[in-house]
């Protein structure tokens, strides 16, 4: 009988183990990420650190780093940037009742003048309609507007799109993802971006060779772009990225913890 105690936790443990690695649900996303910007006059070096919760679990799209277009969900996020000896703490969050949510955000804990909160509503899970104040310390607030529409082609695959003003239309901006599955474990993804303000646009595209690796190429207001990934498993990945930009090139490595 003294046999079957270890005997039964080695079991347990070993069930434990491969139900987590077969789980594809994840809510709390953790990364610690790290630029270079190599130039001629100098170098300009940057850490970024991020975690973000939900509270619900996110079901992923087939890939492990893909959780859908639209939070749904109550979530909040606590970001860290440090470069060159300053360093900021920020954190955003929404809140759900029902279809109502609200958010708020703090672009710096040090300096609580400077915020945003606005409030908004989810349309058949589909469309998500919102406003919010955004208010400084010096100078007067802006209202911005912003509606997200995610469209589902089928189970996998899906086209989002992304639209925000301010409430005087000088400033706007757009952005649209399309995610798709080719077959087995390979995936494809496209993300377009537009800010009106730097009259820049963005583009990048993933090929997902299978559940382990990726590659990706875009440009960036027309600068080279390259992209790279690699997960470990559910839980852990690496990405990599290029950008050649005119003022120099920004190397970007990335490591992704979530649970």
């Amino acid at each position: 009988m003294r046999y079957l105690l270890p005997i039964s936790l080695l079991a347990l443990s070993c069930s434990a183990t491969v139900s987590a690695q077969q789980s594809e649900t994840r809510q709390w996303f953790n990364s610690i990420e790290y630029n270079t910007l190599e130039n001629t006059d100098l170098d300009y070096d940057s850490t970024q650190l991020s975690s973000h919760y939900y509270f619900a679990p996110q079901q992923n799209t087939g890939v492990w780093d893909d959780y859908g277009y639209l939070d749904t969900d109550s979530n909040i996020a606590l970001h860290y940037y440090e470069s060159n000896g300053h360093d900021n703490f920020s954190f955003n969050g929404e809140g759900f009742y029902g279809n109502w949510f609200v958010s708020a955000e703090l672009s710096d804990l040090s300096n609580l003048d400077n915020y945003s909160v606005g409030a908004g509503y989810l349309f058949n899970d589909s469309l998500k309609a919102s406003v919010r104040m955004q208010e400084f310390e010096y100078g007067d607030e802006i209202f911005w507007f912003k509606a997200q529409y995610n469209h589902q082609l089928n189970d996998t695959d899906y086209i989002g799109f992304t639209i925000e003003t301010d409430d005087d239309l000088d400033n706007w901006n757009t952005s649209s993802r399309y995610f798709s599955h080719l077959g087995n474990d390979r995936y494809f993804s496209l993300d377009v971006d537009y800010q009106d303000s730097t009259n820049a646009l963005s583009a990048m595209a993933n090929y997902y060779f299978n559940r382990k690796v990726a590659i990706g190429a875009g440009a960036t207001d027309s600068d080279l772009q390259l992209e790279a990934k690699y997960f470990i498993n559910s839980q852990y990945y690496f990405t990599a990225n290029f950008t050649d930009y005119d003022s120099g090139d920004l190397y970007t490595v990335k490591f992704v913890a979530q649970f």
